[in-house]
């Protein structure tokens, strides 16, 4: 069973916004997310820690314990109240990625691998 979420954040892996942070019960009270997109990260080191501390948007009334390794002088944002009456942001809509005008690495080295495959073919029917 997961731990219960504490708040949101921005992935730290690839930038999806709304990455739910829960805390570790285990020996140093790690924080942790799981992102829609990337998948659960359970990283420990003291950089990402006090990055998630001072980074998420904790939920109102939630009280979380300050990680081992995150100094006592690292900044926590406080939750923000949630009002239903404000509109939401407007975001723009996601644009498909353009196709790049060169070809990629990797048809290179498999257009190499099919005339190398070709090469040692004939060379086995002589």
């Amino acid at each position: 069973m997961s731990n219960p979420t504490l708040g949101t954040v921005t992935c730290p892996t690839c930038g999806t916004e709304g990455a739910e942070v829960r805390q570790s019960k285990r020996r140093g009270g790690h924080l942790y997310w799981q992102c829609p997109d990337c998948g659960l990260s359970q990283p420990t080191g003291a950089t990402i820690q006090k990055r998630l501390w001072s980074e998420t948007q904790w939920a109102t009334g939630v009280q979380p314990i300050r990680p081992a390794n995150v100094p006592a002088e690292a900044e926590r944002p406080t939750p923000t109240e949630f009002d239903p009456s404000e509109p939401e942001p407007e975001t723009e809509a996601p644009t498909e990625p353009k196709p790049s005008a060169q070809p990629s690495p990797a048809r290179g080295v498999g257009v190499l691998l099919l005339g190398a495959l070709g090469v040692g073919a004939f060379l086995a029917t002589r």
